[in-house]
């Protein structure tokens, strides 16, 4: 981690990189924000197969793609800022054999290409919001070792949050999310409402969804997910929840499997009431 570090500080450094375009606009205060799902790109991972696509470019093109259906629900709701978030496995990391020669780059690629690419499309929603907020959380794709013997701190979706908040820095409305419970879970405070997120791998039941709820401490509205690559609302004893989908479809396991997926995330509509509405937003790109 120390190593990938000083390869980002210096590649932000160097000039190298694109620059960013920025102007500030003043925005009416409205009765409504944005709170929309970034989950599971998996940037890096490459599959062509009957039912599906994907790779870095279409990634590329599929978040240009979501820009557009964020804006729709800001026109239909007039909405005055936008959280973004990434409920982790942003990169396909190398944590099974055939993932590994499934992937397009490396993982030090993926970081720094996952990351330059989020930092582009946040930068396109200052563009259109008052106030865009970034979160994220890791996943299980990040981790450096066997799910049983990998540290829970030990991620390099970590390094995502870090790199991004660098390359923004001058970005006056663009405010990166730091306060977490810990790399597994955070809660988004939306216009007097608490949010919890997680990546969902250790969330997989009714019981373990209570217990999470619980273990922060404050009353929350909503539990939002990932991890299982579609979207999906429901309520927990009481407690709505969220869950994001996937911008990467079908890929070897949903063969196997038999899982039919394509690429979606969930945009959800928040005023002080809480959730007034949530949207599909369902990709072309790769079905």
């Amino acid at each position: 981690q120390e190593e990938l570090n000083e390869i980002i500080v210096q590649t932000i450094n160097s000039g190298n990189l694109p620059q960013l375009n920025y102007t500030y606009k003043e925005f009416t205060p409205t009765d409504n924000d944005i709170m929309a799902s970034l989950n599971d790109l998996h940037f890096g991972y490459e599959t062509d197969n009957f039912w599906n696509k994907y790779n870095s470019d279409i990634c590329r093109d599929m978040l240009e793609e979501y820009v557009d259906k964020i804006l729709q629900v800001k026109k239909t709701h007039n909405s005055q800022n936008c959280y973004i978030s990434a409920n982790g496995d942003a990169i396909s990391g190398n944590i099974h054999k055939t993932i590994t020669l499934e992937n397009k780059e490396n993982l030090i690629q993926q970081i720094m290409g996952v990351a330059e690419l989020i930092s582009d499309f946040l930068a396109e929603l200052s563009n259109h919001f008052d106030n865009v907020v970034f979160s994220d959380t890791v996943g299980n794709h990040g981790r450096l070792d066997k799910k049983d013997d990998a540290l829970k701190g030990e991620n390099l979706e970590n390094l995502i949050g870090w790199y991004i908040k660098a390359r923004l820095q001058n970005f006056k409305n663009v405010h990166i999310n730091e306060d977490k419970i810990d790399s597994t879970m955070y809660v988004l405070n939306i216009r007097g409402k608490n949010y919890l997120n997680v990546h969902g791998d250790a969330d997989d039941s009714n019981y373990k969804i209570q217990s999470a709820i619980q273990m922060v401490g404050v009353p929350i509205e909503a539990f939002c997910s990932a991890h299982l690559h579609h979207n999906k609302t429901d309520y927990v004893q009481g407690v709505k929840t969220l869950m994001g989908g996937s911008m990467m479809g079908m890929d070897s396991y949903c063969i196997k499997k038999r899982i039919i997926g394509f690429a979606q995330q969930l945009i959800a509509v928040v005023t002080e009431d809480g959730v007034l509405c949530h949207y599909d937003a369902n990709f072309k790109s790769n079905i």
